[in-house]
């Protein structure tokens, strides 16, 4: 017997070098994953209460501002100065 895992793979925030990226496909466990910033990787599991033991993972820049300009919102930046994002 399997044990399925159901998730949503935008949910998942894979941490590399100690910053959570966001992924740019679907999840496969022990595959390569690439995130939306093109850093490719093999995906393992841990349990959720080693997250923070080596530390708090910082979101990384790249791949938010790719997330944020995907989905029309504006970066905090620009926000701040009232700013919209450029339409493409």
């Amino acid at each position: 017997m399997t044990a399925l895992i159901y998730l949503d793979a935008q949910t998942v925030h894979p941490v590399i070098n100690g910053e959570w990226h966001r992924l740019a496909g679907a999840l496969e466990p022990a595959e390569a994953i690439t995130t939306l910033c093109g850093i490719t990787d093999t995906s393992m599991f841990m349990p959720l209460s080693e997250r923070r033991s080596h530390g708090i993972p910082r979101q990384c820049d790249a791949c938010d501002t790719i997330y944020l300009r995907g989905h029309g919102i504006p970066s905090r930046r620009d926000r701040l100065n009232g700013r919209r994002p450029a339409q493409g």
